[in-house]
């Protein structure tokens, strides 16, 4: 009787799941062109906001590289109202938690706290959109900072350095081909005068979205964010040059060498479609390399690694959520001496033997399943919502195609996931790269 009760249970939840959105959020635009999106969540007295830019590396000009990343440094640096690290320092008092990241195609900031300080916090990031104050000091000061991490990141780092080389090479035009942090010679060169014009240019109402999740009230924020976002003047929104990358149309190879690396590596990125280009193929792709490559579970890792024993490791994932062109990346790690071109070949044979066996229909629907299972963990923290509304309304997705995802989900068949996959498995869009002692 206890079963049969959890079943009906879980059959009236998945129901009422797909009659309603993943996340419920509700939004509205103030005047001068700032989006702002709720998701109420009462279960704890917990609220995080999140303000995403609409733009990262991308708007920075050419020969200015990592001009987004270090803005982002400098957006801690104070105001006149709430001078040096006191907006830090006060979220530390409460007991809260912040940071903030930027990316090709967005850059975030973000403050987990109690409901109480909603209007403080709300006031202060405001305030630090507009009125940051900056002295070329601090701005010389950070550059060491940004340089030191760029180190630790990447100079000091074989594979993070191969990463960097091979999508210079596979995205020759677009500025993901050009590092986040930015090249070492450009940061070196960027100059207060650089950053104050970026930060003037960029950080207005218009180019931004204000996510706030968790026990927090619709009107209460809608007030709220009259109050303070809302005196600020709307600017002019720029989106940087436009840009495609030509077809590859050449086999190409990179390889590194370092005394550190103490096991050879085997990577291959692919530029690929992303979800922009269409929800649909960008799920059943996801979904085809999920089944294929994504984990110990994965049917490459089960024949490669359990099996036959050829690698210590395989893998790969799919990045559509991007406003240019997406990505695959694939890895290897063999336990013999293997060259590169043997490496590829061992797994592009096996993913036609996986293709031409046909995937199950049990496990397609495993992993359909699973997505569906990830839209209801998303919706139970505080954190997660505004995190993955965020990030799709700034790469263009609309609130509708968020809140309606699983109903896409459910149109995949196994059909479209073989197509994807076999679309995938003919794509010449690839660098091959190799790391090595």
């Amino acid at each position: 009787m206890k079963l049969v009760g959890l079943i009906l249970f879980f059959l009236t939840f998945f129901s009422k799941l797909q009659s309603e959105g993943i996340y419920n959020a509700k939004s509205f635009q103030l005047k001068n062109g700032m989006k702002v999106v709720v998701v109420e969540n009462k279960r704890a007295p917990v609220v995080s906001q999140m303000i995403w830019y609409n733009f990262g590396s991308g708007v920075e000009e050419k020969g200015k590289s990592g001009l987004a990343h270090f803005m982002e440094h400098l957006m801690f640096k104070g105001t006149k109202k709430f001078p040096d690290n006191y907006y830090s320092n006060f979220i530390s008092r409460i007991g809260g938690s912040e940071n903030a990241f930027t990316s090709y195609d967005y850059t975030a900031y973000y403050q987990i706290f109690p409901k109480y300080e909603l209007e403080k916090i709300m006031q202060m990031e405001a305030d630090r959109m507009v009125n940051l104050t900056l002295t070329e000091e601090n701005v010389e000061i950070e550059k060491k900072v940004i340089l030191e991490e760029r180190f630790q990141r990447v100079e000091s780092d074989p594979s993070a350095k191969l990463d960097e080389s091979m999508r210079s090479i596979l995205f020759p035009n677009h500025y993901y081909g050009t590092p986040i942090i930015g090249w070492r010679h450009e940061i070196e060169n960027l100059t207060f005068t650089d950053v104050l014009k970026f930060y003037k240019k960029h950080y207005i109402p218009n180019n931004a979205v204000l996510v706030l999740s968790g026990d927090v009230e619709f009107e209460e924020v809608k007030k709220l964010s009259k109050k303070y976002f809302g005196r600020h003047k709307k600017g002019k929104v720029s989106f940087g040059m436009e840009t495609r990358d030509p077809l590859i149309e050449t086999s190409i190879k990179v390889e590194m060498s370092h005394p550190t690396v103490k096991q050879k590596i085997w990577k291959k990125f692919y530029r690929v479609d992303s979800y922009k280009k269409s929800i649909k193929k960008g799920l059943a792709l996801d979904i085809g390399l999920k089944i294929l490559a994504s984990g110990s579970t994965s049917l490459l890792y089960e024949s490669l690694v359990n099996k036959k024993k050829i690698f210590s490791a395989v893998g790969g994932y799919y990045q559509g959520l991007t406003k240019g062109e997406g990505n695959v990346y694939f890895y290897a790690i063999p336990n013999e001496e293997i060259n590169l071109d043997e490496v590829d070949k061992i797994i592009n044979d096996e993913m036609k033997i996986i293709l031409n066996q046909g995937i199950s229909e049990k496990r397609f629907e495993i992993e359909k399943k699973k997505y569906i299972f990830d839209s209801i963990y998303s919706r139970d923290g505080i954190l997660n919502p505004a995190q993955s509304i965020g990030e799709s309304l700034t790469i263009g997705f609309s609130l509708d195609d968020i809140e309606n995802l699983n109903k896409k989900i459910n149109e995949i068949t196994i059909f479209d996931v073989k197509d994807a996959l076999k679309s995938f498995q003919e794509n010449k869009n690839f660098i091959i790269g190799g790391l090595k002692s």
